[in-house]
């Protein structure tokens, strides 16, 4: 019995770890994403032109400090250890990309 113990506390211990590294990953992806949006408000990139469209560029500026507030979000709530939050942010995150992906799609 003990050893059964043994065997499911260190499972544990290590889906805790995988989870926290995979947190740390999400959240360097969604500061690079929100610096990178931000980066791009007046240079074109892939087949955008926010430098001809102001519209696009205020779109990349709220979009990018949403992604950049998301991942700081993520980064400090993995650092707390909360992981049912940092799930939470990854949900949301995950939410607003595909949000950013569609509104992008009305530039094209």
């Amino acid at each position: 019995m003990a050893l059964f113990f043994w065997i499911f506390l260190k499972g544990f211990l290590i889906l805790k770890i995988l989870a926290i590294i995979l947190l740390i990953v999400v959240s360097s992806i969604l500061l690079f994403m929100g610096g990178y949006l931000l980066g791009h408000q007046r240079k074109p990139f892939l087949v955008f032109h926010p430098e001809s469209t102001p519209t696009l560029g205020g779109v990349l500026k709220v979009c990018g400090l949403i992604l950049l507030a998301l991942g700081a979000l993520s980064l400090f709530i993995t650092i707390i250890g909360q992981i049912l939050w940092a799930l939470l942010i990854v949900l949301c995150a995950a939410f607003f990309v595909s949000i950013l992906s569609f509104i992008m799609l009305t530039y094209l």
